[in-house]
């Protein structure tokens, strides 16, 4: 690698450094795959939008593309925020549309949603994520948030079957069945004209102290490199 490219590597990393951990404000995000708003260039951690009061089906979901890096430690949470959304859903799909991950409520008292992680100590979840579910891979994914009880569908049938409402759940649909619309449901409470949400994520750049440890020796690279240009002069 010649002088001029070893520079630009490590500049464009130091700047993905100064830049770990996005926050995104949703923009025009559709409830589909192909209308999604598509974040994956991004290492967002974290996404803050709105949801208008509906009973579209479609209108009434925000989808976003999104890079998980590291999926063991992926999680995805609805965290209170002002004029928020009190009840809210979490889905997961895969590059192709197909089901992943589903949650309705966090607990019996939070009906906000999360998404957990494999590693216990890092999720955020007051669940543990069921065994053989999750993303298994890096790669491209989609993150739905919707009002509660507005649960995908493939084909006319659920994608998720959420008995509980507090259950994390797989795909009830396995195999090629990729979400193209969304059912419709919702329930109606004084809280229903609150349309803000906030979803916080891990996963989507490396994991944590891997990447604090990267930066710091990429820091002090370019620091060494500096004290012993001026010393030259």
């Amino acid at each position: 690698m010649s002088h001029t490219s070893r520079i630009l590597l490590v500049s464009t990393l130091l700047a993905a450094c100064a830049t770990a951990g996005t926050v995104v404000t949703a923009n025009n995000a559709g409830g589909l795959p192909g209308t999604a708003e598509d974040l994956s260039a991004i290492a967002v951690t974290e996404i803050q939008g709105s949801i208008p009061v509906t009973t579209d089906p479609l209108a009434g979901v925000n989808m976003f593309l999104i890079n998980i890096i590291d999926p063991e430690f992926f999680s995805a949470i609805a965290v209170p925020v002002t004029f928020g959304i009190a009840d809210t859903d979490l889905f997961l799909f895969d590059s192709s549309g197909n089901g992943v991950l589903a949650n309705d409520d966090i607990s019996f008292s939070n009906t906000l949603s999360c998404l957990p992680s494999a590693d216990a100590g890092t999720n955020p979840c007051d669940s543990s994520l069921p065994g053989g579910l999750g993303p298994v891979s890096p790669g491209l994914y989609y993150l739905a948030i919707s009002s509660s009880a507005n649960y995908p569908t493939s084909g006319g049938n659920e994608i998720f079957n959420i008995q509980n409402s507090t259950d994390v759940v797989g795909p009830a649909l396995t195999g090629s069945n990729p979400v193209d619309n969304f059912d419709g449901n919702y329930f109606t409470s004084t809280d229903t004209d609150l349309v803000n949400y906030d979803i916080l994520l891990t996963g989507t750049t490396p994991e944590p102290s891997t990447w604090i440890l990267a930066c710091a020796a990429l820091g002090v690279t370019a620091f060494l490199r500096r004290r012993s240009k001026l010393k030259a002069r």
